[in-house]
């Protein structure tokens, strides 16, 4: 009876030491995935704690974007001008393409610049410019709220950034190869998705504290000639007339002159054609006659 009884406790105590020694081995392997379950499911605990989403309606985020095309004879001026007039406004030019004319004065027929000026001088910047020109043109303004989509994004990257410091707290702690490997790449993926939001939200403050504006200015268009140019009384056509009638002897005696020494060669040509061609008329004609007359009666 004690040695079943020794027996049942030797027994008892090796399927404990087996059965320590199983769950040790199987936490090492999964210590990775149960950190970042952990961490997970403390980023959901308290949503409210990360991001307030409500939405403050006393201060919207607008985009404010424009395009404004004027006239001007002096194009290359007047986009001079609108360069200083975005930097007094603390703005700045982010194009420049301009458009030179083919004359003898030039001068630049058209302008093409894009403004980046603060959203609160936008619509001060677009009177401004237009009162750089001779005329207006065209204007277009759009508008886009984008403010909810600002808190949006805000909300993401506070809990993507706490969602990234727990994972960066799990791998200070983390005492496998495997666990470490493991956070280690979530850790890049995380930190890649909390710098591409941050990216989209630095964009988007940027639209919303600088507006943009399309400006272009042209010169105006050159007159277009009159469809009569003939001379306006008797004595304008009398001088007309004569000044044609000058020019055409001018070109007749240019013509004179360039045709004047080709005349020798040109009637030593004709003589050395024509001149066979009379000769050989003429012996046939003498042939003919002789032949009707018959032959010469003797005299007695």
């Amino acid at each position: 009876m004690r040695l079943f009884r020794s027996a049942a406790v030797l027994a008892a105590a090796a399927m404990f030491l087996f059965g320590c020694a199983s769950s040790g081995g199987a936490g090492s392997s999964v210590e990775g995935q149960d950190d970042l379950e952990a961490a997970d499911t403390a980023g959901q605990e308290d949503p409210g704690a990360v991001a307030n989403p409500q939405i403050d309606t006393g201060e919207r985020s607008i985009v404010y974007e424009a395009v404004l095309e004027v006239q001007d004879a002096d194009a290359e001026g007047v986009a001079e001008e609108a360069w200083d007039l975005a930097e007094s406004y603390g703005g700045f030019v982010t194009a420049d393409e301009r458009d030179r004319a083919t004359g003898e004065e030039d001068s630049y027929s058209s302008a093409h610049l894009v403004l980046r000026v603060p959203s609160e001088r936008f619509t001060e910047a677009m009177d401004g410019l237009a009162a750089l020109a001779e005329s207006e043109r065209y204007r277009a303004v759009t508008t886009e709220d984008v403010t909810e989509a600002v808190v949006d994004l805000d909300a993401h990257i506070a809990t993507k950034s706490a969602s990234v410091e727990r994972v960066r707290g799990l791998l200070a702690e983390a005492t496998s190869v495997t666990a470490i490997l493991e956070l280690e790449a979530e850790l890049a993926e995380r930190e890649g998705e909390l710098a591409s939001l941050e990216a989209q939200l630095e964009d988007l403050q940027d639209r919303v504290a600088l507006s943009t504006i399309d400006f272009t200015v042209v010169a105006p268009s050159a007159p277009a000639a009159e469809d009569y140019g003939g001379p306006d009384s008797f004595w304008d056509g009398v001088v007309v007339g004569f000044n044609g009638a000058v020019g055409f002897l001018v070109v007749v005696s240019v013509v004179i002159g360039v045709v004047l020494p080709f005349l020798p060669v040109a009637a030593l040509v004709a003589a050395a054609i024509i001149l066979p061609i009379r000769l050989a008329r003429k012996r046939r004609k003498a042939g003919a006659l002789a032949a009707a007359a018959g032959p010469a009666t003797p005299v007695p």
